[in-house]
């Protein structure tokens, strides 16, 4: 299958955005480049994209069955069963339900393209009289679970559907584009039935997943990248979004958004709307303005440093380069920013005309860099050498010997004090005379040539043995 493609926000669109700005002055001066690069890390999917990728999942299930296609959806909380009286699926709300009504379309165009295998949220007389035994229940995005645990618990209210679902002749397969690993467990540990290994038919034999983009929870670094800390340390200081929503529901933390729904796994201070705070996607839906940013229709290719915005992030960047600093590593270390960030930085200043490809200053760079009167504060590298204290020899050994020392020395037999130590002036030690008096060893004797081995002598060449 093809990789779907994810949209990212560029340098260029946060800093050109009105929307982005107001929503930035609800943060701190120290917050604000971190919540740019939060960003910059979102991951977006476009309806194409997710379309094409779930009619491709299901063009790959097992051919020559027929399936019945469900849409996840949160039922009420006075729904127990998903089946009304006569078996058929109860009516859903005619009332917006945000991610459902994407799904429940693409089904429709789904069977309606394959009527021979496919059956659009089929009754249970119609899963009776097709003899179908495959359910597969659609859904963009899976956080913790408890949705899709509790869809198929209504599912199996029904007496005769928990019946198939008790003898094993129903499997489920769940189709969702993202999910971490651990909801299969939380999803399988929560639905009805038994897990036990004497059974005959094990709950989790009967459920299959299909995913693109499955993740760890406690993997921020993939999403978030380096300075994923400082991410999670700004989404969980904002007191003025609720506590539950701060690292999003269940703390999944995802950065992934599609067109048609935001996620509320994905940051509380991107969504999250009260007297208090704003949220930039209220509603958990992707405005308009937004949309048009991801492609590019808002984006204006500044050629002029009249007319470009200036950040604060900007300027620091053209400082360090007009110093000399010039790798993209060294450059995020001291804007405090992830390489991510820094590349899509540069990227941005030169798109601008500041930056050339090599990461010199421009004419227009230079200038901007002249106009702007007020001192940057950049942190101060420290370039003294440092030397661990395990390459520092210890004072016993460098230091000649002291007055103690000698004393000792002194007190003892006079042959022994000068085994330890060197004779006094004029006077060699015993070492070196033991030294000078000592054969030299075998590999410094002089040898005499070498000669053919014709007659192969296994003595060895001359004088190295008496004979």
């Amino acid at each position: 299958m093809l990789k779907p493609k994810y949209q990212q926000l560029s340098i260029t669109s946060i800093e050109q955005s009105l929307e982005i700005k107001e929503w930035l002055a609800q943060f701190s001066d120290g917050q604000k480049v971190i919540a740019k690069t939060l960003l910059s890390r979102l991951n977006f999917v476009s309806r194409d994209e997710y379309s094409h990728w779930l009619r491709r999942s299901i063009e790959q299930l097992p051919p020559n069955k027929k399936y019945a296609l469900y849409s996840i959806r949160k039922l009420d909380s006075d729904e127990e069963s998903y089946w009304d009286s006569s078996g058929a699926p109860t009516l859903r709300p005619a009332t917006s339900q945000g991610s459902e009504d994407l799904v429940y379309s693409l089904i429709s165009n789904l069977v309606r393209s394959n009527k021979k295998y496919l059956l659009d949220h089929p009754a249970i007389s119609d899963l009776k009289s097709n003899k179908i035994r495959n359910l597969v229940l659609i859904d963009d995005s899976i956080g913790s679970g408890d949705r899709v645990s509790s869809f198929i618990n209504a599912i199996l209210e029904n007496p005769t559907f928990l019946s198939w679902w008790s003898f094993g002749w129903i499997k489920i397969t769940i189709i969702c584009f993202a999910r971490p690993n651990a909801s299969e467990k939380r999803i399988v540990d929560c639905i009805r039935g038994s897990d036990h290994g004497k059974r005959k038919f094990r709950k989790s034999s009967k459920i299959e997943f299909i995913s693109e983009f499955v993740y760890n929870e406690r993997w921020l670094e993939e999403r978030w990248g380096k300075n994923y800390k400082q991410i999670v340390e700004l989404c969980r200081n904002q007191t003025k979004v609720g506590k539950w929503a701060r690292l999003g529901y269940g703390e999944v933390l995802s950065n992934l958004i599609f067109y048609h729904s935001v996620p509320n796994n994905t940051p509380g201070i991107l969504w999250f709307s009260n007297n208090k705070w704003q949220g930039l996607l209220t509603g958990r839906v992707l405005p308009s303005w937004l949309i048009d940013l991801l492609n590019g229709n808002a984006v204006e290719k500044y050629t002029t440093s009249t007319s470009a915005p200036i950040s604060n992030e900007l300027l620091s960047l053209l400082s360090l380069v007009k110093r000399g600093v010039r790798r993209v590593s060294s450059i995020a270390i001291r804007l405090n920013v992830d390489h991510h960030y820094a590349d899509k930085l540069i990227e941005h200043a030169g798109r601008l005309g500041y930056l050339t490809p090599n990461l010199r200053l421009t004419k227009a760079g230079i200038d901007i860099l002249k106009q702007t009167n007020e001192p940057l504060d950049l942190p101060k590298w420290d370039y003294s050498l440092y030397i661990p204290s395990s390459w520092c020899a210890g004072q016993a050994n460098i230091q000649p010997s002291t007055g103690k020392v000698l004393s000792s020395l002194s007190s003892t037999d006079s042959a022994k004090a000068l085994a330890f130590a060197d004779g006094d002036v004029g006077e060699a030690s015993l070492e070196r005379s033991d030294a000078k008096a000592a054969a030299p060893p075998f590999s410094v004797m002089p040898q005499s040539p070498s000669v053919s081995r014709e007659s192969h002598d296994t003595d060895g060449p001359l004088g190295s043995k008496e004979r």
